[in-house]
């Protein structure tokens, strides 16, 4: 069966290769309440119906993702030294590396979910503000040829963001691929914040903005997919695919839009949705599959794991069984390529 799910082995190991994954970036702990609606009038008090600590930040979400599915990576993270930096790190033990220990309060997130899926955040950096990209730089450096390199939620790293043009530019230069996942300027996308981003993407082989944050990178609010996706092109040295939350996701593959709605499913909360997309698309991609394959694989995997409460996700090897379906040969961009 070619051009599915299915191309690759039927383990969980990647196809045929050495190609590793490497994730980076910021882990923190996650306090979601809701259903809230509407915003609180300030001096006053609402009660929800449910509150859940959990793993949060791009990294710590990937990193589970990857684990669900039984998807090695080395992982690139702090934490603080306080009794939330222990649980984050007892809860990330079966993820993969441990982290530094930073001294300081570990980065906290209140995820406010609102009826009809929409989420508001409200977060306190703490260690996050402190991390250097030393470790990162030094993944990079250690790396092998075509091994792929995740960077998420680099907007709350202000540490590594003037690093990272740099570093980019030398994964590209030992032969890694990158894949970076920004998440959303918390001063805004003003024009330094845009040419700072553009200076990075300018090495990048992979953006995955969802579509809000694509319109803030092309100062463009009211762009749909189709002008995103160009405007996109123009900036990103290899390829985007922009994730539309219940709509699916969306690309350019030669030239043509290619866009994977997806399935209708109950979602109990979408916090650190995109980041098991992540997770599955670089599985995929790591796997040398087609981009179009890869997308239906992130794009259904994702809605299987968010119609589960908890949040659960196959073995990688049974979930490219269960999507499997036959589409014409697509050639493989150096992105896909395997090592």
């Amino acid at each position: 069966m070619t051009g599915s799910c299915q191309d690759a082995a039927a383990s969980d190991e990647p196809a045929g290769g050495s190609a590793r994954l490497i994730v980076a970036g910021n882990a923190s702990v996650d306090l979601l309440l809701g259903p809230l609606a509407p915003w609180p009038t300030p001096g006053t008090e609402v009660v929800v119906e449910r509150s859940t600590w959990r793993v949060g930040g791009a990294l710590g979400n990937t990193a589970l993702a990857l684990a669900q599915l039984g998807v090695e990576a080395r992982l690139v993270w702090d934490v603080g030294d306080d009794m939330l930096g222990t649980w984050l790190t007892d809860r990330m033990a079966a993820a993969g590396d441990p982290p530094r220990v930073l001294e300081g309060a570990t980065s906290l997130t209140v995820a406010l979910n609102h009826p009809g899926g929409e989420r508001t955040f409200v977060s306190h950096l703490g260690h996050l503000a402190q991390s250097e990209p030393d470790a990162l730089a030094n993944a990079i450096e250690t790396a092998h040829t075509g091994d792929l390199l995740l960077v998420g939620g680099s907007f709350l790293l202000p540490r590594w963001r003037p690093a990272l043009p740099a570093l980019f530019a030398r994964a590209r230069e030992r032969g890694v691929r990158t894949a970076l996942d920004t998440g959303w300027p918390t001063e805004g996308w003003s024009a330094a914040v845009r040419a700072e981003l553009t200076a990075t993407l300018a090495h990048a082989d992979l953006f995955l903005p969802n579509l809000d944050e694509a319109r803030g990178l092309l100062d463009a609010p009211h762009a749909d997919v189709d002008t995103a996706l160009a405007g996109l092109a123009e900036r990103v040295a290899g390829r985007s695919v922009v994730k539309l939350g219940a709509r699916g996701a969306g690309l350019l593959d030669a030239g043509d839009q290619v866009i994977e709605s997806a399935p209708a499913v109950r979602v109990n909360d979408t916090v650190g949705a995109g980041d098991t997309f992540n997770a599955l698309l670089l599985s995929a991609l790591r796997d040398g599959m087609a981009v179009r394959s890869a997308l239906r694989c992130a794009v259904h995997g994702t809605s299987h794991a968010l119609a589960r409460a908890p949040r659960q996700l196959p073995r990688w090897s049974v979930l490219r069984a269960e999507l499997a379906h036959t589409e014409p040969d697509t050639p493989a961009s150096p992105l896909e390529a395997a090592s």
